[in-house]
């Protein structure tokens, strides 16, 4: 994982994110990673509606599927599990460069 990525979840306490292929064909995939009161950190798989994210609509955690999800306990861990996910984990950055629609 990029020195960035990594300062934002430890320092700014803040997500990051990276495109996935997804695994349905009418959906959006993401890689999302965010820090845990615990000191821990969730990463998820999430996929969404292709006609939700396009036409601006807002939606819900009922509108997405996850096909991952793995809480870890270390930075090493992220990368490994941002890998099971089907990322490198050198291209998580802040939200907004994967277009990350949350």
């Amino acid at each position: 994982m990029k020195v960035q990525a990594r300062n934002r979840l430890v320092m700014t306490r803040g997500a990051v994110a990276a495109r996935r292929h997804s695994t349905q064909t009418d959906c959006y995939s993401w890689v999302w990673v965010i820090p845990l009161h615990s000191g821990k950190f969730r990463v998820a798989a999430i996929e969404v509606p292709k006609h939700l994210v396009d036409e601006d609509k807002c939606f819900f955690e009922e509108d997405m599927t996850t096909p991952y999800l793995k809480i870890v306990e270390t930075l090493d861990d992220v990368d490994d599990a941002v890998r099971e996910a089907g990322v490198d984990p050198d291209e998580l950055d802040a939200p907004w460069h994967s277009d990350f629609p949350l």
